[in-house]
């Protein structure tokens, strides 16, 4: 199993350098990647815990120009929400910039009123998404200009140059929790990201993935909430003491997980970097 650092790019009090120094933590520590939420225009009225959030691209870059080796990830960019030729010239330049190093998970959203704000239409979002990622396939993998006409998505004579680094562009994960987009991410991504939910949900979900996908390399990557001094909790399966923590990660590594993306819930920075630390020494290694 490979372990990732959800980064504090949200919240009240969130600021630069808690972001890079959790950043450059979790490359110091050995954790696999860092992890960007993301959001563009929620309603105020809407927004919550999203009220201040840094926009994941332009944070990804800035991470990949002060850190050397850690993979840099979006949990998770809301695809519809832009347009795919962007994307595409976006993220190909940051992987040729970061020599490789990232992820691309990305999903349908929920908020009508973000969608509206930005000038996107929102019920045909899971249609839209399966276009533009072929389009973002497309375009990443060919050495000569593509002329692409779709329902959604038109445009002639495009070339990405420079390429992305990785042949054919970075993985695109897909997420949500619904069977629809379970179904989705099986027959068009390269992995799927849930949010966290029980064991065994967890098992009967990547039971019906199985069905659909025998790709070894598919990615089952959940995010989580992880907190050693937090009371323990029905929805909260890895708050608690190490040992507790421990228990409950072995039972979901059986479900066939093979990737956490871990937010450790912690305002304060020091405590954030010592249960980090402490994860990777004390629990990480009986799962790799």
């Amino acid at each position: 199993m490979k372990f990732g650092v959800v980064l504090p790019t949200y919240g009240l009090h969130v600021d630069h350098k808690q972001i890079l120094d959790t950043a450059q933590a979790a490359e110091e520590f050995g954790f696999d990647s860092a992890w960007l939420t993301d959001h563009l225009a929620l309603s105020t009225k809407e927004a919550g815990r999203f009220s201040t959030i840094y926009e994941a691209i332009t944070s990804m870059a800035f991470i990949a120009g002060r850190t050397q080796r850690i993979k840099l990830g979006t949990s998770t960019l809301v695809l519809p929400q832009r347009n795919p030729l962007e994307i595409a010239k976006e993220i190909a330049t940051l992987d040729a910039l970061s020599q490789g190093r990232v992820l691309l998970t990305c999903a349908i959203g929920w908020s009508a009123g973000e969608y509206a704000n930005l000038g996107f239409e929102f019920k045909n979002r899971a249609q839209r998404i399966v276009e533009a990622i072929n389009i973002l396939r497309l375009l990443w993998s060919s050495h000569e200009p593509i002329n692409y006409i779709g329902r959604y998505y038109q445009f002639k004579d495009v070339k990405i140059s420079p390429p992305a680094h990785q042949p054919g562009g970075p993985p695109i994960w897909l997420a949500g929790d619904s069977i629809a987009a379970i179904r989705r991410a099986a027959r068009i991504g390269d992995g799927w990201h849930p949010n966290t939910r029980k064991v065994t949900q967890l098992k009967n979900e990547i039971e019906i993935i199985r069905s659909l996908n025998q790709n070894p390399k598919f990615v089952i990557g959940m995010r989580c909430r992880m907190n050693f001094n937090a009371q323990t909790v029905e929805d909260m399966p890895l708050y608690g003491p190490i040992e507790h923590v421990h228990k409950a990660m072995k039972a979901y590594a059986e479900t066939g997980l093979n990737y956490l993306m871990i937010h450790f819930d912690c305002e304060d920075q020091k405590i954030r970097e010592k249960q980090m630390r402490e994860f990777q020494e004390e629990i990480a290694p009986f799962f790799k």
